[in-house]
């Protein structure tokens, strides 16, 4: 008699485990290379409908509400909200959501609505990406360890703000240097790494998946490039001895956003991971973009130097740049074309910055195809928070069915779903 399934992630798994049998490919040949379970991934993912993967972007300290909501029919975007314009066809802004309580230090509470178990990165991650090589990546920009999103069994997890270890980490799978002195086994590109592998499954895989692959490995050189440019220095594959520290400065915010970003695409195209998430900046603001012409920290751009203008040409000038970095990640899913097959949940801490207010969170939904409404949905009121867009997200990506969703509220947000 054939054994049912006990849900949709149940049939995924052993579809998935066919998969593996039918290409021969080994358990060693998985170990050796993440980008083999990755490809592996893909011709499962392929085969799925509706979305399948989960990205957070935390932006810290709300924004000024007037000057951040678009209009009904997102044809005119105030100053801070400008640069999503660009993405608009593809989001969802959330009108009306509040928070239990605005202001600096509930971070750990936006994706999380315990102090125990796990965020919701790290269930999407468990939930969705079950046979993926990573079960969650969460990437910063300067959150300099001030302040946690992901908690891993009740343990918080700090962000990854260096893109070279981020790198390093996804992509490399180094072997390990074996007593050949200082040089261990160094190597000149992480790609290197893992060319075995990747000859092995050659022969495994079709004209179009060896496309795939090679366009994989095209953007990971790329992204391997920029890297070494931007550090001035070259990436060693030598696991024993980790890569020279990337120089986090604020002069490169922009440029490190971008390669993160950059990062979590091609983790979730080469199909790493199921979920990610990027925080950008910290919730007490400590960060600057001397790049612009405001060039203190962020969070005085928030509450002074303003001159009581009721524009706050400081924070909004900083705020867009934020929401520019946001709009950067989504259009590089988009050019990827896994934004479809992926649901983006950008979260916040307040809704005013400047009075640290309650109500009207800047909270923006994107991706997810046909699965999310486009345009703006009005919650009806303060009392949908954050909790409720992430569950709003789980229901669309199906993983309320799995007997292991932690649950984060008990409501979906109306007209988000389709």
């Amino acid at each position: 008699m054939k054994k049912l399934y006990k849900n949709k992630f149940d049939k995924q798994r052993r579809d998935f485990l066919k998969i593996l049998s039918s290409a021969g490919i080994s358990r060693a040949l998985l170990k050796a290379s993440p980008l083999v379970g990755g490809m592996m991934m893909s011709r499962l993912a392929e085969a799925q409908n509706g979305p399948d993967k989960s990205v957070i972007i935390y932006c810290p300290d709300g924004a000024i509400p007037d000057l951040w909501f678009p209009n009904n029919n997102l044809s005119s975007f105030p100053v801070m909200s400008q640069p999503y314009s660009s993405v608009a066809s593809d989001c969802n802004f959330l009108r009306n959501m509040g928070h239990h309580r605005g202001g600096h230090g509930v971070m750990s509470t936006l994706i999380n609505d315990r102090w125990v178990g796990d965020s919701f990165d790290v269930n999407m991650g468990r939930v969705l990406g079950g046979n993926t090589p990573f079960t969650y990546v969460n990437l910063g920009v300067h959150s300099n360890g001030h302040g946690y999103l992901t908690r891993d069994n009740g343990a918080e997890v700090a962000f990854e703000d260096n893109p070279f270890n981020a790198f390093d980490r996804l992509f490399g799978n180094l072997p390990s240097g074996g007593g050949g002195g200082s040089e261990g086994a160094s190597k000149g590109s992480v790609i290197d790494a893992h060319k075995d592998a990747l000859s092995a499954l050659g022969n495994k895989l079709g004209t179009y998946e060896q496309h795939r692959l090679d366009s994989h490995l095209t953007a990971i050189e790329e992204t391997e490039a920029r890297i070494a440019s931007l550090s001035g220095g070259t990436i060693s594959c030598d696991s024993g001895t980790p890569p020279a520290s990337f120089e986090l400065e604020h002069a490169t915010f922009e440029q490190q956003a971008h390669l993160q970003a950059d990062i979590i695409t091609m983790a979730l195209e080469c199909n790493l991971t199921s979920s990610c998430s990027l925080a950008l900046g910290n919730h007490q603001g400590e960060f600057a973009f001397p790049y612009l012409g405001f060039d203190g920290i962020y969070h005085q751009s928030i509450h002074g130097g303003n001159a009581g203008d009721p524009n706050y040409p400081h924070f909004s000038e900083t705020r867009s740049h934020m929401s520019s970095l946001s709009a950067y990640l989504i259009q590089s899913l988009k050019n990827a074309g896994i934004l479809d097959t992926t649901i983006v949940c950008e979260v916040t801490d307040m809704g005013d910055g400047d009075g640290h207010g309650s109500n009207n969170i800047p909270l923006v939904m994107a991706g997810g195809g046909g699965a999310i409404q486009r345009g703006v949905s009005n919650a009806g009121g303060s009392s949908y928070t954050p909790l409720n867009m992430i569950h709003t997200a789980a229901v669309a990506l199906g993983a309320d069915q799995h007997p292991d969703y932690q649950g984060y509220a008990d409501s979906v947000i109306p007209g988000v779903l389709t």
